[in-house]
């Protein structure tokens, strides 16, 4: 970045910049978003790099000309310690030469350990809000051509439909929240540097982005450059074709959804389960997604999450349970129904969700637990001799089963005594002694009878009090199965 000088006239600048660019300066379908806006405003989200405030300075050179009033918002993670405090100065600095409004706010401390996603859920929540403060009809992002090809990788990784890979795309809408818009998704970004030193626009420089450590940034730096010289031809270009492509055909199969099962993407409780089955997978899970999502139950579902409720519906099973945070979920023979759990404690990673013989429970992270009755052959009460059951994966009690069990997540001051055991003791002390990470505690699900008793926890035995014995020839078995992500 060049050295930064407070004389630089920034007015003049941008409109240095607009008048550069010529009649196509912005994304050809913001361009018509915008026009359909007039004297609305926009929240523009300035980090101070080189992209957004090239997006900055060309949206506030148009700003009269569209009629629209932009307010600059930035949010510090406070990575960088001094340098992510002189980012905000900057951008604050920028908003004051443009005399434009200017929203901050810094992540809080209570926040000392998070990962990059949690990093985007925090700027996405201080943009919404900002937004809703300002009554700003959008957010405007600042993502560039190169950024397609990055972003389709790192998804790709982790295995995705049309929908995943058409991101970043010029608009999103949200529903109850303002859309997002990127009105410099067709420029490179060599391009853009070389436009903003034309026009003397400064920008912050992240040496962050220089991390090889981080996956993006070892794309960006090492992966695409070595691809294009592999392939010989210039990769971001296809990726950018191809993201519009694939945009196209999302687009069609949600609109086929909401052709054949229109219910789902309104805010009914209750869908036609047969009819989900009738249609092929693709558009389920556009329907269902859209269904969960007018909820605001779809963040509560990872991706495998997703599959496995999927493959429910399809399933012969009759009942079917699958827990959605403060929500579940339920599958009878002939519908799909939500069911809300409003008196839960809001720090369960999962509620409580009752489970019957025969029937299975879903959970957020795409685990399955079931329920059923098992006749006690010689070689099963072999196996369970011999403490050959894994039990990660299933356990049996000598139980009947008068009333539904409950599965629900750990919760502090649970307590419980598997088989073997001298007494009862703190399910905490039991994580502590076994070593399983704090994240796979809150994502284990806990078994109990309908008075509460705990009979089970996958990795442990199942609870003393109910251990088969030598007269035993019916039982009960549980068992629990995850689905792994790609």
């Amino acid at each position: 970045m060049p050295d930064f000088d407070q004389t630089v006239d920034w007015p003049a600048a941008a409109y240095a910049l607009r008048d550069r660019l010529g009649a196509d300066a912005i994304e050809p379908r913001v361009a018509d978003w915008l026009s359909q806006h007039e004297g609305d405003s926009l929240l523009v989200a300035c980090s101070g790099g080189p992209d957004s405030i090239f997006m900055l300075c060309l949206l506030w050179a148009c700003s009269i000309e569209l009629d629209v009033e932009v307010v600059i918002a930035h949010y510090n993670h406070r990575w960088r310690g001094e340098a992510s405090d002189e980012d905000a100065g900057f951008v604050a600095e920028v908003a004051v030469a443009l005399a434009s409004t200017f929203e901050l706010e810094s992540r809080p401390e209570k926040e000392a350990a998070f990962t990059e996603t949690a990093a985007r859920e925090l700027r996405l929540d201080f943009l919404r809000r900002a937004a809703k403060k300002h009554r700003c009809k959008a957010i405007v992002l600042g993502h560039q051509q190169d950024d397609i090809l990055e972003t389709q990788l790192i998804r790709l990784s982790r295995g995705v439909g049309s929908e995943g890979l058409s991101a970043p795309r010029p608009i999103n809408s949200f529903p109850g929240y303002p859309d997002h818009i990127r009105p410099i998704l067709h420029y490179r970004a060599g391009d853009i540097r070389m436009a903003l030193n034309v026009c003397g626009i400064q920008w912050r420089f992240d040496r962050s982005n220089e991390d090889r450590t981080i996956a993006r940034n070892s794309l960006r730096h090492d992966v695409i450059p070595s691809l294009m010289r592999l392939m010989d031809r210039d990769v971001q270009v296809g990726a950018s074709r191809s993201r519009e492509l694939l945009e196209e055909d999302a687009r069609a199969l949600k609109a086929i959804a909401k052709m054949h099962l229109p219910e789902a993407f309104l805010r009914s409780k209750i869908l036609d389960r047969q009819k989900l089955q009738t249609e092929p997978r693709a558009i389920t899970r556009r329907a269902v997604t859209a269904w969960l999502g007018a909820h605001q139950l779809i963040g509560s579902l990872t991706g495998p999450g997703m599959e496995a409720l999927l493959d429910a519906i399809y399933a012969s099973k009759p009942r079917h349970r699958a827990s959605l945070g403060a929500a579940f979920v339920r599958l009878t023979a002939s519908e799909v129904l939500i069911e809300l759990e409003t008196d839960a404690p809001e720090e369960l990673i999962f509620e409580g969700s009752t489970l019957q013989m025969n029937e299975t429970v879903l959970l957020p992270s795409g685990g399955q637990v079931a329920l059923e009755g098992v006749v006690l052959s010689a070689g099963l009460l072999a196996r369970l001799a011999s403490g050959s059951v894994d039990s990660q994966q299933e356990a049996y009690f000598s139980l009947e089963l008068d009333e539904p069990m409950e599965v629900r997540s750990w919760r502090p001051g649970d307590r419980f005594r598997p088989i073997g055991a001298p007494g009862m003791k703190k399910l905490k002390d039991w994580f502590i002694d076994r070593h399983i990470p704090q994240a796979e505690r809150k994502r284990l699900p806990v078994v109990t009878t309908s008075s509460g008793e705990i009979i089970w926890v996958p990795g442990f035995a199942p609870a003393d009090s109910l251990k088969i014995g030598p007269e035993t020839d019916r039982a009960l078995r549980l068992t629990y199965h995850t689905r792994k992500t790609l």
